[in-house]
């Protein structure tokens, strides 16, 4: 197959996706398909062996017209000896994918991993009700009510939409009407197996790690794992926490571990390089995520694959990711103490952390592995052209 991807971030920008497109390009380009990829950014993307046009960002002026204007035009050169166009993102890139398709009549594929209009409105609190309650519910104003209209029309006119699990295609279905045979699961991968653990610091270190990886934003709710670790150091004194990621929310959560007095205790790396940060992962003790939404978190399967044991919010998405109680443990929502109790748990059973771990390599092997998922992948753009 010859395929374009059309994507709103690529390395070395930093980010999911930005890492999931320039994996899944090249293990496609492996397999003998010709890969092709029109990507916004602002830096010269440090790629070998992949084809990649970089589509500026920053404008002084009218940017979101030149920046939309250029990605369109760009795609309309790029795409007439290609069998389709494989688009990363509904809106950022969703709309001129949709035009130039249309026009050259190429097959539509489209990687949805998530509601960005919820998750802006949310972080904006603007709203304080889940995906499902804000998506079902009528008392929206007009402005996003086109936004949605907007969405309705893109994902209605792909040939095929993918997902990473079966919570957002119960969203599509329910919310925005696409049709059940057009919408396919094709689960986030990792390399199955198992990263050893370095030899220096996490051996020589007594005190324990907790890591939590993710953008900093309202709904990650990283607030209550900062009150988390203050809650575990009056029993386990000297536990620290590291934080990945950057966001919104950054100065409120370094002023919150301030005010609880565990500002020595709470390490915040910002957006660090994917390596390093399996390295952070490799070095912790135990994987949270205090998430109220997760489409399926990879930063978990990720945990599972470095042989971390996960404690997560027992929600839809990530209870796809994780078995509770074979392959990690959930924890209800708003139960603070709840994840102060498992975390404890696993400090103090190193064979219960050790079962967790074994079978969750297990699992990531059988659900998560590009081995199989790549397949999938191929079958589902096939299928499209």
């Amino acid at each position: 197959m010859k395929i374009l991807i059309s994507t709103p971030i690529f390395p070395p920008e930093i980010g999911g996706p930005a890492t999931y497109t320039m994996e899944v390009a090249q293990r496609l380009q492996e397999r003998g398909h010709e890969i092709r990829i029109v990507a916004f950014t602002d830096v010269k993307p440090q790629v070998e062996n992949l084809e990649v046009i970089p589509v500026r960002i920053r404008y002084p002026i009218l940017g979101t017209f030149l920046r939309q204007t250029k990605f369109f035009f760009t795609l309309l050169s790029s795409v007439k000896s290609m069998d389709l166009i494989y688009l990363q993102d509904p809106v950022v890139v969703g709309v001129a994918s949709l035009l130039v398709g249309k026009l050259v009549r190429k097959p539509l594929v489209l990687k949805f991993v998530g509601d960005s209009i919820w998750e802006k409105e949310y972080s904006l609190r603007r709203t304080d009700k889940n995906l499902d309650e804000f998506s079902g519910s009528s008392q929206k104003n007009l402005k996003l009510k086109l936004q949605i209209s907007l969405l309705k029309f893109v994902f209605n006119h792909m040939s095929r939409i993918i997902v990473p699990s079966f919570y957002l295609r119960d969203i599509l279905i329910k919310h925005y009407g696409v049709k059940p045979d057009r919408i396919a699961v094709v689960h986030n991968s990792v390399d199955a197996r198992a990263i050893e653990r370095p030899t220096g610091s996490h051996k020589q270190r007594n005190n324990k790690q907790i890591i939590s990886i993710g953008r900093m934003v309202r709904h990650k709710r990283i607030d209550g794992i900062i009150t988390t670790l203050k809650e575990l150091c009056k029993k386990f004194p000297g536990t620290s926490l590291a934080l990945v990621g950057d966001g919104p929310e950054r100065k409120p959560l370094e002023r919150l571990a301030e005010n609880l007095g565990v500002t020595q205790s709470v390490r915040f790396y910002g957006s660090i390089e994917h390596e390093r940060t399996l390295e952070l992962l490799s070095e912790s003790d135990v994987f949270m995520l205090n998430s109220i939404y997760e489409g399926l978190p990879h930063t978990v399967i990720e945990a599972m694959n470095c042989s971390v044991p996960v404690v997560a919010t027992n929600i839809r998405g990530t209870n796809e990711a994780i078995d509770d109680g074979r392959t990690g443990l959930l924890v209800s929502l708003d139960n603070e103490e709840g994840f102060a109790n498992q975390i404890g748990r696993l400090f103090e059973d190193r064979q219960l952390s050790k079962q967790l771990v074994k079978k969750a390599l297990a699992a990531v092997a059988e659900k998560f592995s590009w081995e199989n998922n790549l397949v999938k992948l191929e079958t589902e753009l096939e299928k499209a052209i």
